[in-house]
């Protein structure tokens, strides 16, 4: 039995978060289909976190054993052969016997946008939440953000049942910031063109 490490992107919008739910789409039920494809048996895929309904991922970490003969650059090759267009495993790794992407998972990274345009952003709309009320201020914002750097124990916020070794958890940086360059990604608007007679 070989246990695997994979790295795994996706575009969320269209699934009901990581964990498996009845009559739902989800990431995890996904990847475990697309591994049963490849293998031959449907093991259980673990993430390090579950996600939210329309939550994306750049570089989630997840982890399953199973025994297959094929190389990890194979394996990562094949099971993107089988998976929908909006979720991609970006690395398949041996890991040791036991690994566990929750319990050991180092640290982690979020990102949230949030578009406060005062016409929403057809373009921006899966990957930014739309605010509509007004600009925010994003200095203000941060200075309220400060007192969440440091070792906190986020207990209230824990699911029961929670396979994770403690609530405590140290931020080790909470950056809020404006992105000037948003614009400058979204297509020109097409001239409109005169017929000719």
């Amino acid at each position: 039995m070989r246990t695997f490490k994979l790295t795994l992107a996706y575009d969320g919008t269209a699934y009901s978060g990581w964990q498996v739910q009845p009559g739902r789409p989800t990431i995890q039920e996904t990847l475990e289909g697309a591994i049963e494809t490849v293998t031959g048996r449907r093991p259980r895929a673990v993430a390090s976190g579950r996600t939210d309904a329309g939550v994306h991922a750049l570089g989630q970490v997840a982890g399953f054993s199973a025994n297959v003969s094929l190389t990890c650059e194979v394996l990562r090759r094949a099971l993107n052969a089988n998976l929908p267009h909006d979720v991609a495993v970006l690395e398949v790794a041996e890991a040791a016997t036991g690994f566990h992407p929750i319990r050991d998972a180092r640290r982690k990274r979020y990102r949230y946008l949030i578009y406060d345009g005062t016409v929403r952003d057809v373009f921006a709309r899966r990957f930014a939440w739309q605010y509509p009320y007004g600009r925010l201020d994003a200095e203000a914002m941060r200075r309220a953000a400060e007192p969440l750097c440091g070792r906190h124990d986020f207990r209230s916020f824990e699911t029961s049942g929670a396979e994770r070794k403690t609530s405590v958890r140290t931020v080790l940086d909470l950056t809020v910031r404006r992105d000037r360059a948003a614009s400058a990604r979204r297509p020109r608007r097409a001239r409109p063109h005169r017929l000719r007679r």
